[in-house]
């Protein structure tokens, strides 16, 4: 969005929200708030923008701050994401269908580990990873490993929240660094 979208949704947030004490500004104000917000709402399209700040009036009696703004427009644009419990389940489901057994399916060439990765999304595989698949198959107390999986996948994708807020801002040059880093790769200087 450029400056001029950002202060339509300035007013539009002014109207859903007439006792918000921080839109009562004058309007030389008001664009100056829009110029700054513009800066972190430039990768968003104005449609996306209004949308997402009327589901952020359906749900809070209050304006949203840039960071709701954000994750209501990412909501509304991309594929919605597995709830921790669904990528439990998805988990516990190949951990039973494949194990760990240490030979090779004669069908298919691979290990179970390798089976179990190729049927999974590659987020709930990456949790598994490291937690240690063949760990998890062999607990004797599963229901510390959902909870162990739970909170992974819950800073997982924490992470990756940040990671989304963050990416549009980063000049290019660091955007590799970053994304290394947060892989866990190390990045060479």
């Amino acid at each position: 969005m450029n400056v001029q979208e950002v202060m339509a949704l300035l007013y539009m947030e002014k109207r859903l929200f007439p006792h918000e004490k921080s839109l009562s500004v004058s309007p030389e104000e008001l664009a100056a708030i829009a110029e700054a917000q513009a800066l972190l709402l430039q990768d968003i399209p104005f449609e996306v923008g209004k949308a997402a700040v009327a589901a952020c009036a359906a749900g809070s009696p209050f304006a949203p701050a840039i960071s709701e703004i954000r994750d209501y427009a990412r909501k509304l644009t991309e594929p919605p994401q597995l709830s921790a419990d669904e990528a439990w389940a998805l988990a516990r489901q190949a951990i039973a269908r494949f194990g760990s057994a240490p030979y090779k399916n004669y069908t298919t060439g691979k290990y179970p580990h390798e089976m179990a990765r190729d049927s999974l999304p590659p987020e709930v595989w990456h949790v598994m990873e490291l937690m240690g698949y063949t760990s998890m198959c062999r607990s004797e107390k599963p229901e510390v490993v959902r909870a162990q999986f739970i909170a992974a996948w819950e800073r997982q994708q924490q992470r990756q929240r940040e990671r989304e807020n963050l990416m549009p801002f980063l000049p290019e040059a660091l955007k590799e660094k970053f994304l290394a880093i947060g892989d866990g790769g190390a990045s060479g200087s």
